[in-house]
């Protein structure tokens, strides 16, 4: 699973995913006669935009195969993204503890794309299982640093690959991407999503520079 996670890929998608909830705020921040409350609703309601323009930049840029699925229940198109074994859509989270938001399109996706109904883990004590990853579903979920509408708090605060079981009710595998992004190595958390995880919202917030930014984008 680690090796699908290219890190040139997912750093080129932090990167443009950063740069457009700033490009979000500052558009929502355009409109000074709204009271902060409804200009949060505006920046929430467009971000989930925001990682579908940043995944389809990315994916041509570095060659990575992408569908727009259209949906039988409505007609709206969703991106898909092909990043070797793993079938890649995105999902705006309010915290990245939170459970998956469930909809009739993500559980036939869960379903179609994940082949892992019960999950065993190797803790030593049971023999090696060969699991077959062919074709996972993995939602990349992303969200703001704080809750308050400021440039601070509407930068890109958590950027993390989520597997979800079949019945896209829990998280069966979490990877911290912006971690990938900055160091390219993986912080894999391998286990199963539980009630005890907390609560609080994320912090963590993308720090990269504008110069670098900007170099990484010409180049």
């Amino acid at each position: 699973m680690r090796s699908d996670l290219d890190s040139e890929f997912i750093r080129s998608f932090a990167i443009a995913l950063a740069w457009e909830y700033r490009a979000l705020y500052d558009g929502v921040s355009a409109h000074p006669n709204l009271p902060d409350s409804v200009r949060n609703e505006e920046f929430s309601a467009r971000r989930g935009r925001c990682a579908v323009r940043a995944l389809e930049t990315t994916a041509r840029l570095h060659g990575v195969p992408l569908e727009l699925r259209r949906l039988e229940c409505n007609g709206q198109h969703k991106l898909l993204v092909k990043a070797g074994r793993l079938v890649l859509i995105q999902e705006p989270m309010i915290s990245l503890s939170d459970h998956p938001a469930l909809a009739d399109y993500k559980k036939k996706l869960a379903t179609t794309y994940g082949v892992l109904r019960q999950l065993e883990f190797d803790f030593g004590d049971i023999p090696a299982r060969i699991l077959d990853w062919s074709g996972i579903l993995g939602v990349l979920l992303h969200g703001a640093a704080g809750p308050r509408f400021t440039e601070e708090h509407k930068a890109l605060g958590g950027l993390v690959l989520g597997i979800p079981d079949a019945e896209y009710n829990s998280w069966v595998l979490r990877f911290d991407l912006l971690q990938i992004a900055m160091s390219g190595e993986a912080s894999k958390q391998d286990e199963a999503a539980t009630e005890a995880e907390t609560t609080q919202p994320d912090r963590v917030r993308v720090t990269l520079k504008r110069k670098n930014i900007a170099k990484d984008s010409a180049g």
